[in-house]
């Protein structure tokens, strides 16, 4: 394996990192329009890339001996460039957990309000209600 190789694997995981990236915004677009399903069919292309990604990590190798100059700022470079978009990734990835996190818990709040309103449903009269409401309204 030489210099090249190992520059063009560093590119390779760059660019699919970059792809990822773009996945995760689009996961926070479907997040926050509640599009679920959407959700659901963009997970095995996210999951695609990391796994590819980890091949490519797992086959390089570094050559013995020192890279040229131009090969090394190179190196570097894409290496800088990697470190930035992977905390990117990071980043869109928390955004995205807390936002499911804050949907689910709001989703919680509102079936345990319906489970309350079972137990204790009144009639604008305020009697007690014998049919029980049965729609719960989550948005999802």
């Amino acid at each position: 394996m030489t210099y090249a190789d190992v520059i063009e694997r560093l590119e390779r995981e760059k660019d699919l990192v970059r792809k990822l990236n773009a996945l995760l915004q689009q996961e926070l677009d479907f997040i926050a329009s509640d599009d679920v399903q959407a959700l659901e069919d963009s997970m095995p292309a996210k999951q695609k890339i990391i796994r590819t990604v980890q091949e490519i990590r797992q086959e390089s190798q570094m050559p013995s001996g020192d890279p040229n100059t131009d090969d090394a700022e190179r190196m570097r470079s894409l290496q800088q460039d990697l470190v930035r978009l992977w905390k990117k990734a990071t980043g869109l990835n928390e955004i995205s957990k807390r936002m499911v996190s804050q949907r689910l818990s709001e989703i919680d709040d509102t079936v345990q309000a319906f489970f309350t309103g079972l137990k204790e449903s009144y009639t604008r009269e305020g009697r007690k209600s014998t049919i029980p409401i049965h729609t719960i309204r989550t948005g999802a």
